[in-house]
């Protein structure tokens, strides 16, 4: 008897195992601001009248391996969230699309041309914006938990004004950034 009550707990332990891992993930559709395409430029004041500073803009392509990767990966990290939502709005960029929204000067434009102007054809590319739609750091690639936490703190940190380079920055702080993060914003 006390054999199959040991396997049953077991086996029960088990089969709840994954539904505790995926309490602890959060979705990462929810990671974005809802509408994306309305208004950056008011979606960009509205930020800093918050006291935020400014947006994230993630430029993506549906067939995009990469940005599925670290969407499943990054953007499931409840850490992830809360940082970035409590310093920035964060809004998705489709650099294939032809959606129309209007962008930080106030031009309507669609979302391909407006990723063209900024540089963005590889995904994913991340750029957080500041005053002005002026951009303040941008991230092209598949970042890692410690260098997308890096990445907010680095404009967080005002660390963009005084000149330093993003990935010396990177190098530096992605040591112990996210009990640095844990301890220090949230």
């Amino acid at each position: 008897m006390n054999r199959l009550l040991c396997t049953l707990t077991i086996t029960l332990v088990a089969a709840l195992m994954p539904f505790s891992a995926s309490a602890e993930r959060a979705d990462p559709e929810a990671f974005y601001q809802i509408p994306a395409f309305g208004d950056f430029q008011t979606n960009l004041e509205k930020a800093l009248s918050e006291g935020k500073k400014g947006v994230l803009l993630y430029f993506h392509q549906d067939q995009c391996p990469f940005c599925k990767q670290m969407e499943r990966r990054v953007f499931t990290q409840p850490i992830v969230h809360e940082f970035f939502h409590k310093h920035f709005d964060i809004y998705k960029v489709n650099i294939k699309g032809n959606k129309e929204f209007v962008d930080f000067k106030g031009e309507p434009v669609a979302q391909s041309d407006f990723a063209v102007r900024h540089r963005a054809r590889a995904t994913p590319t991340l750029i957080i914006f500041g005053e002005n739609g002026e951009e303040l750091v941008r991230f092209v690639s598949n970042p890692s938990l410690e260098e997308m936490l890096a990445l907010g703190k680095f404009v967080v940190d005002g660390a963009y004004q005084d000149g330093t380079d993003f990935f010396n920055y990177k190098r530096a702080a992605s040591n112990g950034i996210e009990q640095e993060i844990r301890e220090q914003n949230l």
